[in-house]
């Protein structure tokens, strides 16, 4: 029953991309030129931004990349991802080479995190299969501006937490079998049982594009950029496990980053502790490494 349900897919399991140690490494380099292009814009326009997630980790840890890792998280306060939407189609500095992919932009594919995609390249991952543009690309996390009457702040974490539950059942029972195995390969579990899969396709009644922006409505809603309290909704651990004090997300400091000093948070080593545990600075065992697959990947022209 389920599997009539699945959406016709024109890539499965075989067309799966592993990433060789070369491979990686020219992957790295191409994000980081990307990464070196996007933050000196963020600098030249007042655009506030900080390293997120695994990416602070790695400059931490690393001083750059995780060696394994393949994807560059940034974490942008609401205010600054607003001017950067107006500011990006103004100037083409920046737009001559990138474009942005919003849930606004492309609400097909049905995800909640915005995208800095690189033109003329192709890097297709499991949660954009059906995308007809996918380049390379790094994440834009925005970090919300949270109410600091506690009644608001619980419905406001709920709904959101709810929505996203929502969004992502829809999401993911369109291609579950593939999503299954490629979060297999990546040392990951799916974990989507027959009622989760039951009720993505119950959700699945009302168009993606509706979950979509009753999100972005719930996780924008608080627009006092003074708050105690911000949020990343769309980070690993959803609204509620990543609420912060605002002083602690959105005050930074510079760290180095393979050949760049970038913004990391000046909670970054609590921030570390919480997510990794207390052992955040030793390294894992292979078995143990999280590596993300493609199913296409091209450079464009060199």
């Amino acid at each position: 029953m389920l599997e009539l349900m699945a959406v016709k897919l024109k890539y499965d399991k075989s067309d799966i991309i592993f990433l060789d140690d070369d491979g990686l490494k020219k992957y790295q380099s191409e994000l980081l030129k990307m990464i070196s292009d996007v933050f000196t814009f963020f600098d030249e326009n007042g655009i506030a931004y900080s390293l997120s997630g695994g990416s602070i980790l790695g400059a931490i840890r690393h001083k750059g990349f995780i060696p394994w890792d393949d994807d560059v998280d940034i974490n942008i306060p609401r205010e600054s991802y607003d001017k950067l939407f107006s500011l990006f189609e103004s100037d083409n500095s920046l737009s001559r080479k990138y474009y942005l992919q919003s849930p606004k932009s492309h609400p097909e594919l049905g995800l909640h995190v915005s995208q800095i995609r690189k033109k003329g390249t192709v890097a297709r991952r499991k949660y954009d299969h059906s995308a007809e543009e996918c380049g390379i690309s790094i994440d834009l996390y925005i970090v919300e501006n949270v109410y600091n009457n506690p009644v608001k702040r619980f419905f406001q974490g709920y709904t959101s937490m709810f929505l996203t539950f929502a969004l992502a059942s829809v999401r993911e029972t369109k291609n579950h079998a593939l999503m299954k195995e490629m979060f297999r390969l990546e040392g990951r579990k799916l974990n989507y049982s027959a009622g989760k899969l039951m009720v993505g396709w119950f959700f699945g009644i009302i168009p993606i594009e509706k979950w979509l922006n009753w999100l972005d409505k719930c996780n924008s809603s608080c627009k006092d950029s003074h708050t105690k309290y911000v949020s990343i909704p769309t980070g690993r651990k959803h609204f509620r496990r990543e609420t912060y004090l605002r002083e602690n997300m959105n005050i930074y400091k510079k760290v180095p980053f393979e050949t760049l000093m970038v913004n990391v948070p000046v909670w970054s080593e609590e921030y570390l502790e919480m997510f990794y545990g207390k052992d955040y600075m030793v390294v894992p065992p292979v078995d143990k490494r999280e590596q993300h697959l493609f199913l296409e990947l091209s450079y464009g022209e060199e």
